[in-house]
């Protein structure tokens, strides 16, 4: 059997392109695939389009690769600075001083806004914390507000990002309006302690592309820290 496909014509492709002056417009990825010579100065050539075509390309290629490079830098001291703060944060010799040494060092480390802690308790009552200016406050396990937080705590990962405004309310009370975009750190996995919230009004400072290694170690020390007193509050030892 013979080959039974046709062969175009240079006439052909000149008709085609004469009913179909918008094809290079709407389908820019051929361009990429012609070989053409430059044109005299004063025209528009395919070579010149296409050429802009590569460069525009190329333009956005290297703005993500710087903005992959700032990211990966600001992460690194910021683990940095993590790193020391969860070595102050183990000199701290009450609770008294663990929790608000906590809320304003992450306050300057972190450059947020709002910090807010919430510490998960499971007997009758809760235990009996220093009275702080902190935003912290004590919920039981079961409390049905938690729920907001449901599939966050599942993952036992950070987690940053923007919230909703019923999650932004329990953990910023008057100031949930302002807060735009948050890093939520469990403490913790099962039983989870608390949860662990920075905040900024800057809908940027914190967003899904953040590395996480750094936070999910500021969780597992926090609920260390915090287990010997909490449970010795919360059992009367």
């Amino acid at each position: 059997m013979g080959d039974d496909t046709e062969s175009l014509t240079v006439q052909q492709v000149s008709s085609y392109l004469q009913n179909n002056p918008d094809f290079f417009v709407e389908q820019p990825e051929a361009l990429e695939l012609l070989q053409l010579s430059t044109t005299p100065k004063g025209t528009i050539s395919l070579a010149q389009r296409q050429t802009e075509r590569l460069q525009n390309k190329n333009e956005q290629l290297l703005e993500q690769l710087h903005a992959l490079i700032d990211n990966a830098r600001q992460n690194n001291k910021l683990q940095s600075r993590v790193h020391q703060l969860c070595l102050r944060l183990m000199d701290a010799e009450s609770l008294d001083e663990l929790l608000s040494m906590l809320m304003s060092e992450l306050k300057k480390e972190f450059k947020a806004d709002e910090v807010a802690l919430r510490l998960f308790f499971s007997g009758d009552t809760a235990p009996t914390l220093p009275e702080l200016s902190e935003n912290i406050v004590q919920l039981h396990a079961d409390d049905d507000s938690l729920k907001l937080f449901d599939s966050l705590l599942a993952k036992q990962q950070p987690v940053c990002g923007r919230l909703t405004k019923a999650q932004k309310t329990l953990l910023f009370i008057e100031q949930a309006d302002k807060v735009n975009s948050v890093a939520c750190i469990p403490l913790g996995h099962v039983p989870c302690a608390g949860l662990l919230a920075i905040a900024s009004f800057d809908a940027n400072r914190f967003h899904a592309d953040m590395a996480t290694d750094y936070l999910s170690f500021l969780g597992d020390v926090v609920m260390r820290l915090l287990r010997p007193s909490y449970n010795y509050y919360q059992h009367g030892e």
